[in-house]
Order: C-alpha cells, then structure tokens, then sequence
C-alpha cells in the first residue's frame, strides 16, 4: 500500500482530492486508488499544488511538499504538511514551511541515520543542467526544519530544453539516493519520456557531519519512454531487499505504477 499526493491548486480546484491510498494489483482489475478526506481547517487551510511525498522512517508519518510555484493569479504556497496515518485515516499534526527562496520543488525525502532525522528536497530545475538538492536535520516535536544546506545534482547525458532533472527523489534505509528525471514538452499529450538513477547517497562522516554526495556520472537505472515519471517509492521487505517503484503522472494519459528493475 502506499500513499500518494495530489497536485490540485488552491483555490481552482478545492474539489479535487489531495491525498489517496493506492494499493498494488491482486487481479486483472489493476491498481486499487481511494481518495483520502481531509480536515484542512485552520490554521494550514487547503494545501495546493502537492508535489511530493516523504515518508519518514519508523514511524506512521509523512511530510506532505508543495512545490512553491509561482502560478500566475494564484497564491504562493511553500508549506510542508506532517500527517499521520491512523487507522487508513489521515490526519494533520502541523505545518512548517520551506525558505522563501524555492522555486519549484519536485521531490522531497527523509532518510534516518541513527536518531537524526535528515530532509532533503530538489527543485525541478527544468530546462537546467544542473539542480539544486536542499538538506537539513528534521524535528518532529516539535516539527521544525535546521538550517539548510545546498549541493547540485546533474543527470548526465538527460540534459537540455523540456528536461527537468528532477521529477522525483528518493532514499533507502542505506541512504543511496534514488532520483527521475523527466522530459515533458509542455503539451498534456506528450510526447513524454522518463530516466531512473541511483544519484548518490547521504552520510554522517567520521565527525558525525551529514554528507550529501552525487558522483558526477550518476548510474542509470532504467530508461522510460512515453512515460513521465513524477514519483518513486522504496519498499524494503527484509534486510537487504530494496524494491523501487515508479509513480508516473501522463497527463491526458493518466497515470501508471511500476515497479523497476534495480542493478547491482
């Protein structure tokens, strides 16, 4: 089971669900989805435009991301949500926000390394050749962000006009980084196509400082034609098993849910 976000935007489309629970196929009639209710009374209001999904590690809780667009006409949201799941029920904790120097955050992560808690977040960078990669250390009582600090990812050989770097990030309990790029021409009908790395990893070194490291040539996963990737999720069964699955969202083509081949 897993839990996925919803772009809809406050306040055009109040209507449209935010949150859902998806659910791996059992039979010939695929994907189980259902929509989540949601009490967003004050003082968050309604999120808008949700771009990411992080999970934080031993617990029943994720950070809900907007992705702090500018949208012409709309309000600017930057806020990040912490939500519990009780029960198949979801319920809101409280929010925090990113700094005000975001731009369009595509993927968001947290990865546990011994008791601390470290959030990371990409912005999308599209048309870039590089990205930038936010970091800092997560609290959750009460829930608050450190400072952060920032590096550069680049998807070597996925660069150039249409191309996002960044579509969606994600890390295993080792800490290996796992990130979509995208290539999205601005036209709901595609022609889309999608690149899966295994980007780089996040550490403490020998003096307990967290590293964030991406090698300059990233290894490449898998290759997705037609398909735009906004998603990725790590289930770990048991102690060395790493299962990565790909969320895609193909606009008037709807969606898809795939689980992808990892490479030693």
């Amino acid at each position: 089971m897993f839990l996925a976000v919803h772009d809809a935007k406050n306040p055009i489309e109040n209507e449209r669900p935010r949150v859902s629970l998806l659910r791996l196929p059992t039979s010939v009639d695929g994907i189980n989805w259902k929509p989540l209710t949601i009490d967003w009374s004050a003082p968050q209001g309604m999120s808008s435009d949700l771009e990411s999904i992080a999970r934080i590690p031993g617990t029943n809780s994720f950070l809900l991301v907007e992705s702090g667009e500018m949208i012409p006409n709309l309000p600017r949201f930057r806020r990040v949500f912490l939500l519990e799941m009780r029960n198949q029920q979801a319920v809101l904790s409280g929010f925090t926000e990113l700094p005000a120097t975001v731009k369009n955050v595509e993927g968001s992560t947290v990865v546990r390394l011994g008791n601390r808690l470290i959030f990371l977040f990409a912005e999308r960078a599209g048309s870039q050749p590089v990205a930038e990669v936010f970091w800092t250390e997560l609290q959750l009582q009460p829930f608050k962000f450190g400072s952060f600090r920032k590096t550069y990812f680049k998807p070597s050989s996925f660069t150039g006009q249409n191309k996002r770097p960044v579509s969606a990030i994600e890390t295993d309990s080792q800490g290996q980084i796992y990130i979509a790029s995208a290539y999205d021409p601005d036209d709901d009908n595609g022609p889309f196509a999608s690149v899966i790395w295994r980007a780089g990893r996040v550490y403490t070194d020998s003096r307990n400082r967290i590293r964030v490291i991406f090698p300059s040539k990233p290894q490449k996963l898998a290759t997705l034609d037609g398909l735009k990737v906004e998603s990725l999720a790590i289930r770990e069964a048991k102690a060395g098993s790493v299962e990565l699955f790909a969320g895609t969202d193909d606009e008037n083509y709807g969606g898809a849910l795939r689980m992808i081949p990892l490479k030693p």
